[in-house]
């Protein structure tokens, strides 16, 4: 069973533009691709492992667009995946430890990397599921989080052990 990262889950702003796929416009008009889910959620709102797994990598300093981040190796019907969180204000794993429960604290949500600096009611974690750890730059390698967790969280979405309530 693969669960929600956070224990209540809602998409930001409750908008599509937030969820997966070709929902982002850049400034011009055309189309942009949006890799995964940006679930809000106030700074230092603890996360959690989708499934026990292992910790592929991670990165604990703000650089990049994503800023702090995890890369969460997990299986999922007999196939490799991967579970990615990033703008974190901290990272409390390491590369290689293994995550036996799901109910283990993984890292904490912020405002890193091209998330930096926005408005409190803003601050997300931008989430999403991989069959390639590295993720390149195209949607090939993206899941849309839809496919494993159901329909996005527009209104909130409480888990608990697992199981919705």
């Amino acid at each position: 069973m693969v669960r929600f990262p956070l224990e209540y889950n809602q998409i930001l702003n409750s908008s599509k533009y937030n969820t997966f796929g070709w929902v982002r416009k850049y400034a011009d008009g055309t189309p942009r691709f949006h890799k995964g889910w940006d679930l809000v959620a106030p700074k230092g709102t603890l996360v959690l492992p989708v499934a026990p797994g292992k910790v592929f990598s991670v990165e604990k300093t703000d650089k990049g667009k994503y800023g702090k981040f995890i890369n969460f190796q997990f299986d999922l019907n007999g196939k490799k995946r991967y579970a990615f969180y990033a703008h974190l204000s901290e990272v409390f794993v390491n590369a290689g430890d293994v995550i036996e429960s799901t109910s283990t604290y993984i890292g904490a949500v912020g405002d890193t990397g091209n998330a930096k600096g926005i408005a409190a009611d803003k601050v997300h974690l931008h989430f999403e599921f991989r069959t390639d750890a590295y993720g390149g730059s195209g949607s090939e390698d993206r899941i849309d989080p839809e496919l494993i967790l159901g329909s996005p969280p527009y209104h909130g979405l409480y888990y608990f052990e697992d199981e919705p309530i």
